[in-house]
């Protein structure tokens, strides 16, 4: 039976919680502080976490963090299910790693999608996931943070890098993010490209794919186009193809840095 760790010092909150969630088959485990969090979290993995931001120690955001920062913890899915509506709320809840957003007063529909989510994404006839698609759109709505900062705890979880090299490799991936958002908003275009990941064994290949005419805008070679991201991610330019609008990376974690 799989376990989901409630997060939420209201009592009454954190047992109506409970009871949505073992409606679907899960065991509950409650903790009422960040602090009992992260200690239960170290005697015993859940499945899923859910997270209440505001906490009368660390706040969410600090135990979200926390969690996603360890090799060991890094592919649990935390969902955040909050009081806190404004859209920074969920932008920074994304990037310090939360899987999904939940504002409060939430469906049990919305609960039920979320563990839905953290089935799909946590296991994979049963592997672990260890590719996707990351949109690079530029509708502000979050689901491109969302997707990288998983693809940070994927990095961390099944490649030899560490905590600071896997973040780099994001943040770099996350500048390219935010040359396409920004020519999105000058050309009135939400879906301005993809980023497909795939990671074997020693590297990581990474296919930006234009989709929108972003390219076109700066015929320039990656390498000169991005230099800054490029060198920041150790990232070698495998292939670019012109015709078809496509840019392939390649991250070889043996020439990463932090590696033992």
């Amino acid at each position: 039976m799989p376990t989901a760790l409630i997060v939420e010092d209201e009592p009454e909150a954190n047992k109506l919680l409970a009871m949505l969630i073992q409606l679907r088959g899960y065991r509950t485990v409650s903790a009422f502080t960040g602090g009992e969090a992260l200690a239960t979290i170290d005697r015993e993995t859940p499945d899923v976490v859910f997270l209440d931001l505001m906490l009368p120690d660390l706040n969410g955001y600090e135990v979200c963090k926390a969690i996603k920062s360890r090799r060991s913890t890094a592919l649990i899915p935390v969902v955040m299910v909050t009081a806190r509506v404004a859209v920074e709320n969920r932008l920074h809840s994304f990037r310090v790693g939360a899987d999904q957003y939940i504002p409060k007063p939430y469906t049990p529909d919305q609960i039920f999608e979320a563990l839905a989510d953290a089935d799909a994404w946590t296991c994979r006839d049963g592997r672990r996931v260890r590719e996707g698609e990351i949109p690079f759109d530029s509708d502000g709505d979050g689901e491109t943070l969302r997707r990288l900062s998983r693809l940070r705890s994927l990095l961390l979880a099944a490649s030899p890098l560490e905590p600071d090299a896997a973040g780099r490799m994001v943040e770099a991936l996350g500048t390219l993010w935010e040359s396409a958002d920004a020519w999105g908003r000058r050309h009135g275009v939400n879906h301005v490209a993809t980023l497909h990941y795939h990671l074997d064994p020693g590297r990581a290949v990474l296919t930006l794919r234009d989709l929108s005419g972003w390219f076109r805008d700066d015929p320039r070679p990656a390498s000169e186009r991005w230099p800054e991201a490029i060198e920041a991610g150790r990232f070698e330019v495998a292939e670019e193809n012109e015709k078809e609008g496509a840019v392939v990376l390649v991250a070889h974690f043996s020439a990463a840095p932090g590696r033992p």
